[in-house]
């Protein structure tokens, strides 16, 4: 069921899988409706949060490793 990846992935840790299964991990609308119901635009809203979070601090270690 797709609630419950999107409910794994919300509780995951930030630092958990890689940036591509949080990325898969995003709910899409389904059945090609324009508009996502409210569930969605709030998972799709925390995820992109934390995915953006996630991929922030890595670029920032990277480039630390780098210097």
């Amino acid at each position: 069921m797709q609630h419950e990846r999107e409910i794994d992935a919300l509780l995951s840790p930030s630092e958990a899988g890689s940036i591509i299964d949080r990325l898969m991990a995003l709910p899409h609308p389904k059945d090609g409706a324009r508009n996502a119901n409210e569930w969605d635009r709030a998972v799709a809203a925390r995820l992109e949060t934390a995915l953006a979070k996630t991929m922030r601090s890595r670029i920032v270690r990277e480039g630390r490793s780098a210097a």
